[in-house]
């Protein structure tokens, strides 16, 4: 009767994992008969009957929602092109060439496609446990036209609102940057899928975090001045606990004046109404409609986030 009843969880296409194309095998004669008596199960909700696998799925930012092109072929390649550094960059110089690009063609690629260097890498590889790329058109198009846009306009105070909630992602989290020996890309290390899949969305959107030297770390942004890296000093990291449900870092900006450098910077990201309750006053509407598309994410079964970032006084 057990060997009868182990061929059909052999046999039950219900229970085959189509992944490695295998069966369930019933490797206890008692199986059958433990299955009989369970009743209920309990679990945590990540990891236990769950891939731990993780998506950036949407994001709201400035009361704008970007849900991504979930369909696109792009998002779904294992590498996926990013902009590079600018040659004076790469070499060594103080001056770039020009803004960097999300170009899937440029004169480094036959050279960085091995390299070892996260400088020069010219892609990102998706992370483990982390299933698609980030791509958004709506995202890119902003921010194509706020780096166009007149100081003081619109466009110009929404590109400074991306530009802070991807720098906020980009860079406030403990992530390793590796490159990957076979494409050469950017593949980041993180000791959870959920703060993985932040660091490559920031990436996949052109906020690419290029690696930490000692206390150095180095970002490229499609809004940085003739393309030239970003380099702040980190100055302290607040870890995460279930206290402060909110991990923080505080950096100074490395660089001249006129591009900020010398201030010191505080980002934060946590549960929402821990950010919310200590934002500065002034943003109700602007609070609202994020509590609003916040409430509409839980309502997909999303797990969401906050962030927020504030330049120190008198630095």
């Amino acid at each position: 009767m057990r060997t009868c009843q182990a061929v059909f969880i052999y046999f039950d296409k219900n229970l085959w994992y189509e992944k490695t194309d295998q069966p369930c095998l019933a490797r206890s004669w008692n199986l059958s008969d433990d299955l009989g008596q369970i009743e209920y199960i309990f679990s945590d909700k990540t990891g236990t009957l769950t891939q731990n696998a993780m998506v950036f799925r949407q994001c709201t930012i400035n009361g704008r929602v970007y849900k991504g092109d979930a369909s696109s072929a792009a998002a779904n390649e294992d590498v996926a092109r990013i902009g590079t550094v600018p040659e004076a960059e790469a070499s060594g110089s103080t001056a770039g060439d020009g803004r960097a690009s999300r170009a899937s063609s440029h004169k480094n690629s036959s050279s960085s496609s091995t390299t070892t260097d996260p400088l020069n890498a010219d892609a990102v590889k998706k992370a483990e446990h982390v299933l698609v790329h980030f791509r958004d058109t709506e995202l890119e198009a902003d921010i194509a036209t706020a780096r166009e846009a007149r100081s003081g306009s619109a466009d110009d105070r929404h590109g400074r609102m991306l530009n802070g909630f991807w720098t906020v992602l980009a860079l406030c989290h403990t992530a390793l940057v590796s490159v990957d020996p076979a494409s050469g890309a950017i593949q980041y290390k993180a000791q959870s899928p959920d703060e993985a899949a932040l660091v490559q969305a920031a990436a996949d959107v052109g906020f690419v975090f290029r690696g930490r030297d000692r206390e150095v770390l180095t970002l490229q942004t499609p809004f940085s001045r003739d393309g030239e890296l970003e380099r702040y000093e980190l100055l302290n990291i607040l870890d995460f606990t279930s206290a402060r449900k909110r991990m923080s870092v505080i950096l100074r900006k490395i660089g001249d004046e006129r591009d900020g450098g010398g201030k010191v910077y505080l980002l934060a990201k946590g549960a929402d109404n821990v950010i919310i309750e200590r934002l500065s006053p002034g943003q109700d509407d602007a609070i609202r409609t994020t509590e609003d598309h916040l409430a509409e994410f839980a309502s997909e079964g999303l797990r969401t986030l906050t962030l927020a970032y504030k330049a120190v006084p008198g630095t």
